[in-house]
């Protein structure tokens, strides 16, 4: 369950540790940094602290737990330093033994283009690389900041998967329905008790809403949401990434209709994405790393 950490009391972490439920708590960094976005509603109060005391009350019931089933995602906002949160996630005594991952800010559904400094791809740049000279043994990778590191992991195992996939044309017989079924892998309830397939569709948005906690799910619904293809199969069928597309409801959802327009604008990022990883993979190959921690 991924959680801003903000309603916990004793009788719900206890029910998380009986049940064993892993918990992912939403922490953009130190209190100055998590703070400028994680604002509860109606005010200008930061949820920091608040998410502070919930990770102590877990760490404090059952260590053992906490260390087996809590994980964190950091979402990076350009206008950060990235070092400050760097050090932050790999010092702080309640973070620093357990799985970080991160991500960068994402401006889907806002009026507002996310801005990117040279500074911030140069430094997010640079960790990356310090990751390539660890993995070929150049340098210490205590010198990598961790969850550079875990990221890296992903997406080196991602593309190791993806090389088993590969193939010289593609099949004369295809169908790209997106990367998951909606309300199978995950479930995204708002405060409201809407359901929708997961936390990157936009909550004011019909189309994506499969349902509520009072209903249930609406199957007609989520299989409106299923064969994202069929809205632009004319450009899909002749692209070269066709097996590794990652476009889904998130992407192509305008909040009031599916819209090729919208999975458009995504096909030259995901298809940037997955070539620059098949660069990374294929020259650490080339110098000689073994993948087979991947396999």
């Amino acid at each position: 369950m991924t959680t801003n950490g903000t309603l916990f009391t004793p009788e719900i972490v206890q029910y998380f540790i009986k049940n064993n439920i892993q918990i992912m708590f939403s922490l953009d960094g130190p209190k100055e940094v998590h703070d400028k976005n994680r604002i509860f509603a109606g005010s200008n109060r930061g949820s920091f602290e608040k998410l502070r005391d919930s990770m102590k009350m877990i760490y404090s019931m059952d260590r053992k737990y906490y260390k087996k089933n809590v994980s964190f995602n950091t979402v990076l906002d350009p206008q950060n330093e990235l070092r400050t949160i760097y050090e932050f996630l790999d010092k702080d005594r309640l973070i620093s033994k357990n799985l970080s991952r991160i991500s960068v800010l994402n401006d889907n559904y806002t009026d507002k283009q996310c801005e990117f400094s040279g500074e911030f791809v140069e430094e997010q740049e640079y960790e990356y690389f310090k990751c390539f000279l660890s993995k070929l043994k150049r340098i210490n990778e205590k010198f990598v900041a961790r969850a550079v590191k875990e990221e890296f992991d992903n997406e080196m195992r991602e593309i190791k998967q993806h090389e088993e996939k590969m193939q010289e044309e593609i099949s004369k017989v295809n169908h790209h329905s997106g990367p998951c079924i909606p309300g199978a892998k995950k479930i995204f309830v708002t405060a409201e008790g809407n359901i929708y397939p997961c936390e990157r569709v936009s909550e004011i948005s019909e189309v994506s809403k499969i349902g509520d906690i009072k209903k249930g799910i609406d199957k007609n619904k989520v299989l409106n949401l299923l064969n994202i293809e069929r809205y632009s199969q004319d450009r899909c069928k002749d692209c070269w990434a066709y097996q590794h597309c990652t476009i889904c409801i998130a992407c192509a959802d305008d909040t009031k209709n599916i819209s090729n327009k919208e999975i458009e604008k995504h096909c030259w990022k995901v298809r940037g994405g997955f070539e620059e990883a098949m660069k990374n993979y294929c020259t650490l190959k080339e110098l000689g790393y073994k993948f087979e921690e991947y396999e």
